[in-house]
């Protein structure tokens, strides 16, 4: 557990980042791009944080209250006079935001760091969870013909937990949802419901497909028009 970090720069994203994970980012605006040359220079952590709503007007949007404390793990590229720079970030730990200022552009604020928690069942839900995942990476494999690399789930909860957060496909808002969650156990039961439901409909999909030598086409347009006008 991190003592108080108290006042650092905060970073809103489309994006939520875990924590044990990276995130690659290409930063367009002359601001947030030297807000970050200059974290990376002195080793300074910041805070990211996911964009609640969209901006009006040119105002900026208000973050959300939990998000990440990072650090920025390398800088791949970068371009002075484009004004762009081109960042992997590493996720520390969970943090929430206390209190932001806002000045031009960017945004500090003082944050607490969040404890984890590992919850009830979280290590028996953990090989669940790996066992669902490895299966689910070969359907995907098979569905779309490509190679997809082994990814397997650390052992630890609340890591495996994060991982899977990070690699599935969904909606920042559930991300962002699963980010909250204290312990490793209830975000380990929703994301073991998501890999069911995936890996139900690419066998579904896959059995249908080889039923069909090999091709299975979703119906015409046609035939969606024609439902909703029966309706």
């Amino acid at each position: 557990m991190l003592a108080f970090v108290g006042d650092i720069p905060l970073l809103p994203l489309p994006t939520v980042l875990f924590p044990g994970t990276f995130m690659p980012l290409q930063i367009t605006d002359r601001a947030q791009a030297a807000l970050l040359r200059r974290c990376a220079d002195d080793g300074t952590r910041l805070g990211t944080v996911l964009m609640a709503g969209e901006a009006h007007a040119g105002r900026p949007t208000v973050p959300c209250t939990v998000g990440c404390l990072a650090s920025i793990a390398l800088t791949v590229a970068e371009s002075e006079q484009e004004a762009m720079l081109s960042v992997v970030l590493y996720g520390e730990q969970r943090m929430r935001v206390v209190d932001y200022t806002q000045q031009s552009s960017l945004l500090t604020g003082r944050v607490e760091p969040l404890e984890d928690f590992a919850g009830m069942h979280a290590a028996r839900r953990t090989k669940q969870a790996a066992a669902l995942f490895e299966q689910y990476l070969a359907l995907v494999r098979e569905r779309y013909h490509t190679e997809v690399v082994d990814l397997p789930l650390p052992n630890d909860p609340t890591l495996a937990s994060y991982l899977l957060a990070a690699v599935l496909t969904l909606p920042q808002e559930t991300k962002q949802r699963w980010l909250e969650l204290a312990s490793a156990a209830l975000r380990l039961e929703e994301e073991l419901a998501v890999l069911r439901e995936e890996c139900e409909k690419l066998s579904v999909f896959l059995a249908l497909s080889k039923k069909n030598h090999g091709r299975y086409l979703l119906p015409e347009a046609e035939y969606y028009l024609s439902l909703v006008s029966h309706n």
